[in-house]
């Protein structure tokens, strides 16, 4: 059991007033699995390549590049959990249990290592503070994270303040991994043998930059919320092969323009949709970065070997990626082990 977790136990076996525990998983517990979010229509500019045509195309990532001068991978996990919900004037309102962990792995003699400096993980509950009494929490020095911190409601539902639980949940995940590529790149920034390779876009931390230069530095993203392209140029991405990428481009709604980004097919098969492969890369826009275009999707084809079996989202996550997130997973507490330690309380 975890500190938090203990003192989170010693809370509830008090049997606070209005105070309700979960005993089990429900259907409100699902929307802390995946939380939704709508797809999105952006915009873009093409970035011309001196060495492409000037329309929008898909081109073959060259084969003849063998090895890569990728150092260190960085990714996160976020796990949420609704451990109680509390009744009040403004009805019932919940308790969320959310976990977040950062690794960035260092690649030494052709093995990934975690190392200390850049290893961040953090428990708290996550809950409406302004509108429930937080004071017996606070005296344990539980960590709490106010999902309301910007502007209350005018009206509270239960199951939307849950979602709203788990979208701060991520967001202090975002919060967490961009803290941690603004040191390696305080670290490493400047290095000519460092290269770091981040799982999600990397636009916050250009944005931070005090600077426009050159940084060895590269996002790959996984899902697609948002159509950055126009509908001929999207049917051009979703039809290409494995181990083609599209032409550049600057997304410029959701504003992202500090970066260059394309997209990259790691693998097909028939008969898939078409985003089965499919990877958006992002790095500094910078006329070195675009010169070195080529050269990163051929390493980013290899560092997707081998598989990242058993994960479902196999086609798109980068081995390194894999390796962290099972590294940070095998120190997160389980929802078995979390369940071991409200059991007492279900009992009693």
């Amino acid at each position: 059991m975890t500190p938090l977790l203990r003192k989170v136990i010693e809370f509830l076996a008090e049997k606070p007033p209005g105070v309700n525990v979960v005993r089990a998983i429900t259907d409100q517990e699902d929307l802390l699995k995946d939380l939704m979010v709508e797809g999105k229509v952006g915009n873009a500019m093409h970035v011309i390549e001196p060495d492409k045509p000037a329309k929008f195309g898909v081109f073959p990532v060259p084969d003849n590049l063998r090895g890569t001068p990728f150092t260190h991978f960085l990714d996160g996990i976020q796990h949420a959990r609704l451990l109680f919900y509390v009744k009040t004037e403004y009805g019932f309102l919940p308790v969320v249990y959310g976990y977040v962990a950062t690794v960035a792995l260092e690649r030494r003699d052709r093995h990934l290592h975690p190392t200390p400096d850049f290893w961040q993980e953090e428990e708290a509950l996550y809950l409406p503070r302004a509108l429930m009494d937080t004071s017996a929490l606070e005296m344990r020095n539980i960590r709490l994270h106010d999902i309301f911190d910007r502007s209350l409601p005018d009206q509270i539902a239960f199951a939307a303040a849950l979602q709203k639980a788990s979208g701060t949940v991520a967001r202090i995940r975002d919060q967490q991994e961009r803290a941690m590529v603004l040191k390696w790149l305080e670290q490493f920034g400047d290095s000519s043998k460092h290269w770091l390779v981040v799982d999600g876009s990397i636009s916050d931390v250009i944005k931070a930059q005090s600077e426009r230069r050159f940084l060895p530095l590269v996002g790959v993203s996984k899902t697609h919320h948002t159509a950055y392209l126009k509908p001929d140029d999207l049917i051009q991405v979703c039809s290409m092969k494995a181990y083609f990428r599209s032409s550049l481009f600057r997304p410029m709604r959701p504003k992202a323009d500090e970066v260059i980004s394309w997209y990259l097919r790691l693998r097909w098969r028939e008969g898939s949709p078409p985003t089965y492969g499919l990877t958006r890369i992002e790095m500094p826009h910078d006329q070195a970065a675009i010169s070195q275009v080529d050269a990163v999707s051929a390493w980013l084809l290899q560092e997707a070997r081998p598989l990242s079996n058993p994960d479902p989202r196999y086609d798109r996550l980068l081995y390194p990626f894999h390796m962290c997130e099972q590294i940070l997973r095998s120190r997160a507490p389980s929802p078995v082990m979390i369940e071991t330690a409200m059991s007492q309380l279900y009992q009693s």
